[in-house]
């Protein structure tokens, strides 16, 4: 079976994990929906990083097989086989986010008037070598590329310190429809990241050693995000947060227009868009996984191709002409995005826990 599973160890498996979820929470959000009334970001989105963590566990508890194994147990191969691709689609989706930001600023800032699709034909060629190399080559990359890419991110943010004012993050979070929102939207994006190691079960040497690279890499992008959005929130009010596409790349211009690093900022996003291609690779990987061992395929490779194509689609479907189609679309996965992984994962775990139990002697 030409499955490229592969074995990595515990700080390449927290290294692309981690990765994943930053890229998806920083790079994913959409900055008009999470700054409209106020800026609770860095409290919203590193609590869905550890929402997304407590959905896990249960399923990583009675888990045999990975993900694909827990379904089938569950809801037997025909249930399983459904189970899986809604969950692919949260899957493809988390990909996809991401590389929306980065076209738009691409578009924009550093390449203007280039076509989105153009700049993303030079993109998803990579990104679909990596997923298509399987989960070890991913990981490994990860372990080389993750340290450089948050210190850039730690630089980029912490360099903006003498623009710090605290009275920019009024009004504060509170307990409320919006910040629970927020957090919901934010889960849609963490959630498939954390899932995709469990998916990834064999690639990691088993579910003990899933439970504590999910903990490590949901501690770790947790802090990772709530410094880089504290940051943020220090200053920009969130009046100017709202109107601005990927405002941690904009922080740079305010940090770096004195400085000697003025280019800096064009080095840091193609640090980032790198982080970004791998976090993508990652997730398209472990959907295809779990697509071909739920349908008993015995290549990944159909589904590699295929699912690269679905983010393709998805990416550029933002910048297209049917707005209204896309805005339905958004809005709908900013609601109800996280329910594709949470509802079939928490499903499968309930039913498997119950299934575990009764297997117990009395």
């Amino acid at each position: 079976m030409k499955l490229k599973q592969g074995r990595i160890g515990f700080a390449a498996g927290t290294s692309l994990a981690a990765l994943a979820v930053f890229s998806s929470e920083v790079f994913s959000i959409d900055s008009k929906t999470m700054y409209a009334n106020g800026n609770a970001s860095y409290a919203a989105l590193p609590l869905a990083v550890m929402i997304s963590l407590l959905i896990l566990l249960p399923a990583a508890a009675v888990s045999e097989g990975g993900l694909a194994g827990l379904f089938a147990d569950a809801f037997g191969k025909a249930g399983g086989a459904v189970a899986a691709a809604v969950v692919s689609v949260g899957f493809v989706r988390a990909a996809a986010k991401p590389m929306t930001g980065f076209l738009e600023v691409l578009a924009r800032l550093v390449f203007d008037g280039v076509p989105y699709a153009r700049i993303l034909l030079y993109i998803m060629p990579v990104t679909v070598l990596i997923a298509w190399k399987g989960f070890e080559s991913i990981g490994r990359l990860a372990l080389v590329f993750s340290g450089l890419i948050f210190v850039s991110v730690l630089i980029a943010a912490a360099s903006a310190a003498p623009e710090f004012e605290v009275s920019r993050l009024y009004p504060l979070p509170s307990v409320n429809a919006d910040t629970a929102g927020k957090t919901l939207s934010g889960t849609a994006f963490a959630l498939p990241p954390l899932a995709a190691l469990l998916t990834n079960e064999k690639g990691l040497g088993g579910k003990r050693n899933v439970l504590k690279t999910a903990a490590a890499a949901a501690a770790l992008s947790a802090v990772l995000i709530c410094f880089t959005q504290l940051a943020l929130g220090l200053v920009y009010p969130y009046g100017i947060l709202s109107g601005l596409s990927m405002p941690l790349y904009r922080i740079n211009f305010l940090s770096l227009r004195q400085s000697y690093a003025l280019r800096l900022d064009k080095l840091f996003i193609m640090m980032w868009l790198t982080g970004c291609v791998i976090s993508c690779a990652y997730l398209v990987y472990s959907a295809s996984l779990l697509l071909t061992v739920s349908f008993s395929a015995r290549d990944v490779t159909p589904a590699v191709f295929t699912l690269s194509a679905a983010v393709f689609c998805f990416a550029t479907a933002e910048f297209s002409e049917k707005y209204a189609a896309v805005s339905f679309a958004e809005s709908f996965f900013s609601r109800f995005g996280a329910l594709f992984a949470a509802v079939p994962i928490l499903l499968a775990a309930a039913v498997g826990s119950i299934r575990k139990g009764r297997r117990i002697p009395s």
